[in-house]
């Protein structure tokens, strides 16, 4: 990193952990990147990969009907709480609703569909050693039972989703797709050239502002994740994300 994003780093309103990865050259860095934070909803970018996982491997259908019932909904981020009783999605379906706009409902749904020691397995498998799904969307946290992650963990799990060493070529591409789709463009997006491709998942909380994510430069892609906690105004810290990813962009570029 240089002095700029070091500083700004340094004056993000709020607590920040941050972790970047060269794709190309394997290149990284982080600040307080092992930090453990709530993790949001950018834990459903390892329940995505979950799920492709198990579709990958016989386990279930993309192509499943699930019906979505009144006793399944819960408020949040998302719009199926908003349809009519008994709707019925395909498994695909509901993975897009899930990363594109954050559905909490789809989230939980996608859940059942899993063993209950899936995640665990999963965080165990890939490193994500400080990583946990503790309970599900909507849910209230209790000692023991949130959801957490860190900077670290986000980063190598974006970084060997990128690499294609976490699932096929098809399901890489379904998975990478359905990110780039994400609606929520007000962190790490905002101010790159739009038409530059970033897939990545934001989450929010009370205080908490996230977004991570693999940026496709053509010439040498690279993955980004901001965390951040005990923030200010959210549109201050959304501001300073942006700005922060603009920065390590330019700088990024600079290096080619």
């Amino acid at each position: 990193m240089n002095r700029q994003i070091l500083t700004q780093l340094r004056q993000l309103p709020g607590e920040i952990a941050a972790y970047y990865q060269d794709l190309h050259t394997g290149r990284s860095w982080g600040w307080n990147a092992d930090a453990d934070f709530p993790a949001a909803s950018v834990i459903k970018v390892p329940i995505l990969l979950a799920v492709l996982q198990a579709a990958q491997h016989g386990r279930l259908s993309l192509d499943q009907k699930i019906q979505v019932e009144f006793k399944h909904h819960v408020g949040g981020a998302g719009v199926l709480f908003e349809l009519h009783d008994g709707i019925e999605l395909t498994v695909l379906d509901l993975c897009r609703m899930m990363i594109v706009v954050s559905d909490n409902v789809a989230s939980n749904l996608l859940l059942d569909l899993l063993p209950p020691e899936a995640m665990a397995e999963f965080f165990a498998q890939h490193s994500m050693h400080r990583s946990l799904l503790g309970r599900r969307f909507m849910e209230q946290a209790r000692p023991g039972h949130d959801n957490r992650t860190t900077a670290y963990d986000m980063g190598i799990c974006l970084a060997a989703l990128a690499r294609g060493e976490l699932l096929d070529r098809s399901h890489t591409n379904q998975a990478l797709s359905t990110m780039r789709r994400q609606q929520f463009r007000e962190k790490i997006p905002l101010m790159l050239p739009p038409e530059l491709p970033v897939a990545h998942k934001t989450g929010e909380l009370e205080g908490v502002r996230h977004d991570c994510g693999i940026i496709e430069v053509h010439e040498r892609p690279y993955v980004l994740v901001l965390l951040t906690q005990k923030g200010g105004a959210s549109w201050d810290v959304d501001r300073a994300l942006a700005e922060l990813s603009l920065a390590v962009y330019d700088w990024h570029l600079g290096d080619l």
